[in-house]
């Protein structure tokens, strides 16, 4: 930073006139090595010899710095003026500058004449003294505590730097008295300082607590004629004379204090202030606990309660579960779900049409949430009377692909509420689509999979199918598609290979080509159906046609890129074929199928086994075709013979019965918005 003055001396008067001035110069002083105190600048009329001064305080730092005078000569001067700058290492009242620099100059009346002086000089130490080898007053200035500023000490060094010594300048070798009279010489301390040592004289520490330590922080005290008590000799190295326990050598305590005064609190406890697990998985640190001789976890945090969320709604259920942190997945810290299996259904949820109790009040909904006339299982029309709508798909409501026999491909858009059915190029009507998965990232392109062999995608824009691969001489009986790593990748099964009793996995990206298809190489059973909802969790189903027990389950290995069987043969005995298989989560799983006796077949999956569903009604022998659930306790099925089941978690119903229908697939996106794909051209969907 620069600092500007303007030395403009007092002009005389003489009558109205004044004396024009011959010009100014502008001076710039320059510094380095050094931070001066003061700098006095001063201009002189060669001519005349007459003289204009100021001082100004040095700016920067201790490495250097500059300032700006500008020297406007009085009337009456010379045009020819020396310019000097003198800097000084603390005011500019010291004898002599530091360092002088001086110039003529020659000016020009109207504009500035431009000066500069350049100051150096070395301050090492930085302690505001300038070294005596370049004009200062430092005899040291490599030692910032050794200036003429400094307070002499005992040491045998000049501190001060006035050229004198300890002997001279603190009288050492006098004679001193002190304490009780005894009599001594001054002579230099440990510590710098001048003491009165007095050979004759007993030195003692003040020992109030007397513990036989004397204060380490207390002077000592010289006795001629014994020491009294509350005093001793040494050593004087106790942190607290109050406190007798407080001493060294004495056992250190866990208590906040350095007991044995060596200038550390609580160093045996080396876990102090360590974080730590406490009660309740609590985060927390470890303090000194209430003897003083151990440490105990103590807790920062406090523990909440959680309740399992088996349905993934963020509202749990079942007894509270109190810890700081979560026990696990599926944990939440809200309870009162009055369905904990069914994601709808929770405290302050919205009503849906679905005759079920979803906010948790105590009622189902009222006649205002359902569709006007009430709400029912209405039923379409869809292309031909003798149509078999094969294979159903859905995640977005109003959004709805449709495939069956005769090449039978319908669309429903959201917004519209009729199917289009009038997609060309999807095959003949010999062309039987067993299978139907919708890309919804891809503006919901329809990927089919038929009994000839064939394999197709359906873009709804152009209301067009186009075959990437045919005639592979299998029977695609289901599609499920996931993105991995950034690629569509689709899974599906056969119910044939070739090979009697056999069926085929297959991974299919969408596209043509025999790189965008590939077979599984593990032997499985002929196969119905496949869901998952990730390559983690993802079930194929299906049986062999003869034998007692012929239902079979195959599970996708993520790792390997293999199918594995479950062996749900052996472990649930009495089971028809599967036909239909759901995926809620990495914990729930259901599959239906074939009746076998006089038990009808319902699997539940817990994450780790298979079981059957004893609650499922042996009541009819029928065909379980299908099934979709929302939770472990919102599910429906779906029956050949035209019934339809719901679980609310208590119950099983029959919510539709007609045995004029045949169903064979069921889709949705919630309990109040499903779908059922059946014969004779019927789709059905709740509520109406």
């Amino acid at each position: 930073m620069r600092r500007v003055l303007v030395l403009l001396p007092l002009l005389a008067l003489a009558g109205c006139k004044k004396d024009e001035s011959p010009g100014a110069a502008k001076v710039t002083v320059d510094y380095s090595g050094f931070l001066p105190g003061c700098v006095q600048v001063n201009a002189r009329d060669e001519g005349s010899g007459k003289e204009l001064s100021t001082t100004v305080a040095g700016k920067g730092g201790p490495t250097g710095g500059s300032l700006t005078v500008a020297v406007i000569a009085p009337g009456g001067w010379g045009s020819t003026i020396q310019v000097e700058a003198r800097a000084f290492e603390q005011t500019c009242d010291a004898a002599s500058p530091v360092v002088t620099r001086s110039t003529s100059v020659t000016l020009t009346p109207g504009t500035p004449v431009l000066v500069a002086l350049s100051l150096q000089a070395t301050d090492a130490d930085g302690d505001g003294y300038v070294s005596v080898l370049t004009g200062g007053t430092d005899c040291d200035d490599n030692n910032a505590s050794i200036n003429p500023g400094a307070t002499e000490l005992c040491n045998d060094v000049d501190d001060n730097c006035n050229g004198q010594t300890d002997t001279v300048e603190l009288r050492l070798g006098q004679s001193c008295t002190e304490g009780e009279g005894c009599e001594g010489v001054r002579a230099c301390g440990g510590n710098g300082e001048v003491l009165c040592n007095m050979p004759l004289a007993a030195y003692a520490y003040p020992d109030v607590d007397q513990d036989g330590h004397g204060d380490r922080n207390a002077a000592p005290v010289a006795f001629c004629a014994g020491i009294p008590q509350g005093y001793v000799t040494g050593p004087a190295d106790d942190c607290n004379d109050n406190n007798a326990s407080i001493r060294p050598g004495a056992t250190e305590r866990c208590n906040g204090v350095d007991d044995n005064c060596n200038d550390e609190i609580d160093e045996t406890f080396t876990d102090l202030g360590t974080a730590c697990t406490a009660d309740a998985q609590c985060a927390g640190v470890y303090v000194c606990d209430a003897s003083g001789i151990a440490t105990t976890c103590q807790a920062t945090t406090t523990p909440t309660d959680w309740f399992l969320d088996g349905d993934g709604d963020n509202f749990g259920d079942g007894t509270a579960v109190t810890s700081c942190v979560s026990p696990g997945a599926g944990y939440v810290e809200v309870g009162g779900d009055c369905n904990d299996g069914n994601p709808f259904t929770y405290p302050g949820a919205t009503e849906l049409c679905d005759g079920l109790d979803n906010n948790c009040d105590g009622n189902p909904e009222g006649p205002e949430v359902c569709p006007s006339g009430g709400a029912s299982w209405a039923a379409r029309d869809v292309g031909a009377m003798d149509q078999e709508w094969r294979s159903i798909f859905t995640e977005v409501p109003g959004d709805v692909t449709v495939v069956g026999t005769q090449g039978g491909v319908a669309i429903l858009t959201p917004g519209s509420t009729t199917f289009q059915t009038n997609a060309t190029n999807c095959g003949d009507l010999n062309r039987r689509w067993n299978a139907v998965w919708a890309d919804m990232a891809n503006l919901g392109r329809g990927y089919l999979g038929s009994s000839g062999g064939h394999l197709s995608f359906v873009d709804k824009s152009q209301a067009a199918c186009t075959e990437t691969h045919s005639n592979l001489v299998r029977s695609t009986q289901g599609l499920v598609g996931f993105r991995h790593e950034g690629t569509l990748e689709l899974h599906g099964v056969t119910e044939n290979s070739g090979t009697v009793g056999q069926g085929l996995t297959f991974k299919w990206t969408g596209g043509s080509g025999a790189s965008a298809l590939s077979f599984g190489s593990t032997a499985v059973a002929p196969l119905f159906d496949i869901h998952g909802r990730s390559r983690a969790v993802m079930f194929a189903v299906g049986g062999i046609d003869n034998g007692g027990n012929r239902g079979r389950i195959h599970r996708f290995n993520a790792s390997s890129g293999q199918w594995q069987s479950e062996s749900v043969e052996t472990s649930i005995p009495g089971m028809g074929r599967l036909r239909g298989v759901w995926v809620v989560n990495d914990k729930v799983a259901f599959a239906v199928g074939e009746r076998m006796g006089s038990a009808n077949t319902v699997l539940q999956w817990n994450g780790s086994t298979w079981s059957r569903m004893s609650s499922f009604p042996n009541t009819h022998s029928e065909l379980l075709t299908s099934i979709i659930a929302f939770g472990a306790k919102s599910i429906y099925i779906t029956a050949e013979s035209g019934r339809i089941y719901r679980y609310d978690g208590n119950q099983w119903q029959i919510v539709f019965d007609d045995d004029d229908f045949s169903f064979n697939d069921i889709a949705g996106t919630s309990p109040a918005d499903l779908w059922v794909a059946g014969d004779n051209g019927k789709i059905l969907h709740w509520p109406q």
